[in-house]
């Protein structure tokens, strides 16, 4: 018998080992509204306790009941009770409720570059507007609706020669032969390829992450060329989102170079030099029209059915047409180079992600990417009975 009971009480204690070395319940949070209040609050015994979260893992005591509250003004409040009943790492992706209109509910963002060099980014609204034009080239047709149901931020300027510096080395080009463009702080950033473009955005991304300033969820990235004439439209439906002499710089009036960001008027979001200047970086492959072309704003050319556009079909005449072309990203917004009919809200262009011109810059935005995973756990606990 006591041999017995010896048994039980060290498979006991080797169960109780084992239980003890299980990964406590954590819960990790990523809610699609920046800078939103999240507090926890641990119902005990004794009274509730409650403390604010972070971007961080939280661990939890297994067993106890807990309430989540995240808050934001110009949002619904969300609220959710759980019992931490689980091991090892939960996520969580929290959408909150309401559109993120101009009406002092949205807040600009502003990331730290270090080295008290700064980058502001204006927030869009969510909304709708109607993409291209009947009235322009035949790449811009046709007009078709296009709706955002997510905001997103995008940076008050084209990235500058001193934030990109920030980055790397700033590339030095010519306007001419023998003649260098100017190189100063405030000037937009040429030379930039899409994957310089690309990388830097991965880059911002991963340092903000790093240091702890980027809630989880969101990155830096290139606009869909759908979101960027959303942004630059501004809610108006003419050619320019305003008067193109108080608002662009093209070649009429640059002075043949580009000029200081923020020199010209705004449009109705605050975002300068939409019009003029550099052309911008979009991420999408280039499309000879928007003939399929999605509706929700998303990124061309990288769905599984291409949106069912095939890549070239022989005309009537017996030449290629060119539907799309991988090897070409779009641009948008004209340049300092070009006439203003080349600065319209509707105009695109074309360059392969390898080309670096001295009319070539960007400016990036701030996407809610969630991930994918949503309250999963690694290994579901069997409550006891």
């Amino acid at each position: 018998m006591k041999f017995f009971l010896g048994i039980m009480v060290a498979l006991l204690t080797c169960f109780s080992s084992l239980a003890s070395a299980q990964p406590p319940p954590t819960l990790k949070i990523a809610c699609n509204v920046l800078a939103a209040d999240m507090l926890l609050t641990v119902h005990l015994p004794d009274g509730d306790k409650t403390a604010a979260l972070g971007n961080n893992a939280v661990p939890l005591k297994n067993g106890l009941r807990y309430t989540l509250n995240i808050s934001k003004p110009g949002y619904s409040p969300y609220r959710k009770t759980f019992t931490a009943n689980w091991e090892g790492l939960q996520q969580l992706s929290v959408v909150m409720e309401e559109s993120i209109g101009l009406d002092g509910s949205a807040e600009p963002w502003v990331v730290d570059l270090e080295d008290s060099i700064t980058m502001e980014f204006i927030p869009i609204p969510i909304g709708n507007f109607i993409m291209g034009s009947n009235d322009g080239e035949e790449d811009e047709q046709p007009k078709h609706p296009v709706s955002f149901s997510r905001p997103f931020w995008m940076a008050k300027t084209e990235v500058t020669q001193q934030q990109y510096g920030q980055f790397k080395k700033v590339p030095t080009i010519s306007k001419k032969k023998g003649v260098p463009m100017p190189m100063s702080a405030d000037l937009p950033v040429v030379g930039v390829s899409w994957d310089d473009a690309v990388a830097f955005c991965k880059w911002m991304t991963s340092n903000e992450r790093m240091m702890g300033r980027l809630p989880e969820g969101y990155e830096y990235t290139l606009p869909t060329e759908a979101e960027w004439e959303y942004a630059c439209r501004a809610g108006t439906t003419d050619s320019y989102a305003g008067e193109i002499e108080s608002m662009g710089w093209f070649n009429k009036n640059s002075s043949g170079s580009t000029i200081t960001v923020a020199s010209k008027k705004p449009n109705e979001w605050g975002l300068y030099d939409m019009h003029g200047n550099v052309w911008e970086w979009c991420s999408d492959v280039w499309y000879r029209n928007y003939e399929n072309a999605p509706i929700d704003g998303s990124q061309r050319g990288i769905g599984e059915d291409e949106y069912h556009v095939p890549s070239e079909q022989w005309g009537e005449k017996g030449h290629k047409i060119r539907f799309r072309n991988s090897d070409y990203r779009v641009v948008r917004g004209g340049c300092w180079n070009y006439p203003a009919s080349a600065c319209r809200s509707a105009n695109r262009f074309y360059h392969t992600p390898t080309e670096k011109t001295n009319a070539l810059g960007f400016r990036p935005i701030l996407i809610w990417n969630p991930p994918k995973a949503s309250m999963e756990v690694t290994r579901q606990i069997t409550p006891e009975k």
